[in-house]
């Protein structure tokens, strides 16, 4: 589907579902989720501990953070992704491939909230390629309506169109999930895991770059709260430093960051203002990448505590030129 046709598929449905938000509960990402307990209370959350997912082992190389600039989201991705070593880096032959894009919110990819569903698309054709088993596309959003929502944004169909399976979930059916032991944590022990978050051999996470009332900026590490069943847990803590120790058990192989365009206030959903940096940002560590990206919002790494306390619970570095980083003008 050409992005035109994504943008004016995304606004037609945005208008037809004006009440969308309210209709499902949401008030806001900074609010929580107010019909879950502190365990799940949904039935779908298992009382043992579970084990947290596998981090892949992946070869080093001399460039583990590339921004590619331009105007074409799908190209982008690919010459950032050459400049870390290619697809093929990662291993993913034979392997399911999990991806957890930003797709909450019943807005086109104009508004500056959800993932570019042009990246989000290539990102799945991209693993499939490279030889993955399956790819699913999983998010779970702050309302009772996920397909619709996904259908608007433009999420759904660029994923199943490439190839990948959808796993959407609301507010009242969170999905089924573990509780995952965090070692060492004082804000979030525990967590309650999405199964197919445990299940994947590899995670890719796709974030949007966006203001957040709550969180200050939302980027890489804030985009896993929705690998959670009971996501309202995040926010009944202190919430910096549950991102940060969230990131300790959960570990991407991989970060695609979209910063095509940049919410700079009024976020996690907007409408507010926009700004267009036309950068896909590419790594694996990230604290660095999420340090990248505050910049771009005129902060520095110190300024958003989830990112200082990532780095000083070792999840990653601040020093983000010291990963060899590569900026690609297209």
């Amino acid at each position: 589907m050409e992005r035109r046709d994504f943008i004016k598929k995304g606004g037609r449905l945005c208008l037809g579902l004006g009440g969308l938000w309210l209709a499902g509960g949401l008030a806001s990402c900074a609010d929580g989720e107010k019909n879950l307990g502190g365990n799940g209370g949904n039935g779908n959350v298992a009382s043992e501990p579970g084990e947290p997912p596998p981090h892949p082992a992946v070869e080093p190389y001399p460039c583990d953070l590339a921004v590619a600039h331009g105007n074409d989201p799908a190209a982008q991705l690919r010459a950032a992704l050459d400049a870390v070593g290619g697809i093929g880096r990662f291993g993913l032959e034979g392997k399911s491939v999990l991806i957890k894009p930003n797709a909450a919110f019943a807005n086109p990819p104009d508004r500056a909230t959800t993932t570019h569903p042009e990246l989000l698309g290539e990102m799945v054709r991209l693993c499939l390629e490279a030889g993955a088993a399956s790819v699913v596309v999983l998010d779970h959003l702050l309302t009772d309506l996920p397909d619709p929502t996904l259908e608007a944004n433009g999420i759904g169909p660029a994923a199943r169109a490439a190839g990948a399976q959808v796993r959407a979930y609301g507010t009242s059916r969170p999905g089924a999930a573990r509780l995952v032991e965090i070692p060492g944590a004082t804000a979030l022990p525990r967590a309650s895991v999405l199964r197919e978050v445990l299940e994947a051999d590899f995670i890719i996470d796709m974030p949007k770059a966006k203001h957040h009332s709550a969180a200050g900026l939302t980027l890489s590490m804030k985009n896993l709260i929705g690998t959670l069943a009971d996501m309202g847990a995040m926010h009944r803590v202190d919430l910096h430093r549950a991102i940060a120790e969230l990131n300790t058990v959960i570990r991407p192989g991989l970060i695609v960051l979209d910063a095509t365009s940049i919410l700079l206030n009024r976020g996690p959903g907007g409408p507010g203002d926009i700004d267009h940096p036309g950068e896909v940002v590419v790594g694996r560590d990230p604290v660095a990448v999420d340090s990248y990206a505050a910049a771009l919002f005129g902060k520095k790494a110190a300024d958003v505590p989830s990112i200082a306390h990532a780095a000083s619970l070792g999840v990653g570095t601040t020093d983000f030129a010291s990963l060899g980083l590569r900026r690609l003008e297209l």
